[in-house]
């Protein structure tokens, strides 16, 4: 599972790509042929999309999760440990443009800000395997079935920076990803710790004010 270098802006690649994808659909295993040597973890960045906009996905926390975990999995030992029924898992067409251009929306205001820096943190293969078990850690937070505001988004934040830091070389963007996993993970510990109601009154006494139901 090597990585390559591209040069080609992302969102000009995913519009090659939605124009590739069949009217039947598309299993994940074809998507990441489709998308070359760097597919899984753009894969990764498109599955991670939809908990950063209001793309209405339901039920979607669970199956993306576990692609991103295990193609984060498949990564840390360098070999496909996909299974089976994750590969065949088909994505429709419509769903898929849909994540697909919110992605490239979503790429469109942070691309030219992204370029290859602070390589302490995007270069060499003990950092890249701990940014990539960061990823994997927060893929599991997402798929957790919390009804609880922000749970979604948090770890979808997180995975997104760090999958866009990983793959442009950007220390800066996989920064911000470990500082998103930081909060995400304190988030989720409140959760636990006090529920909603509890984490509602921590919050309040720092200005923040979280949704009721």
């Amino acid at each position: 599972m090597s990585e390559t270098k591209s040069n080609e802006c992302f969102s000009i690649s995913l519009e090659y790509i939605s124009s590739k994808i069949p009217d039947k659909g598309i299993t994940i295993g074809n998507f990441l042929d489709l998308m070359g040597d760097r597919g899984g973890l753009i894969l990764c960045l498109i599955l991670a999309t939809p908990f950063l906009i209001p793309v209405s996905i339901p039920g979607s926390s669970i199956p993306f999760g576990l692609g991103i975990m295990f193609i984060g999995i498949s990564r840390i030992f360098n070999r496909y440990l996909i299974p089976k029924f994750i590969m065949e898992y088909v994505l429709p067409k419509d769903t898929l443009l849909k994540i697909l251009n919110g992605t490239m929306t979503a790429l469109g205001k942070l691309e030219k800000y992204i370029k290859p820096r602070f390589l302490v943190l995007s270069e060499g293969p003990a950092i890249s395997r701990f940014s990539i078990s960061l990823m994997v850690f927060t893929s599991f937070l997402l798929m957790l079935p919390l009804p609880v505001p922000l749970t979604d988004s948090l770890p979808g934040y997180s995975i997104f920076f760090l999958v866009l830091g990983i793959l442009e070389h950007d220390g800066y963007f996989i920064l911000a990803g470990y500082i998103l996993t930081i909060i995400t993970t304190i988030y989720f510990s409140l959760i636990f710790l006090f529920g909603y109601a509890g984490i509602t009154f921590v919050l309040s006494h720092f200005g923040i004010y979280m949704p009721q139901f």
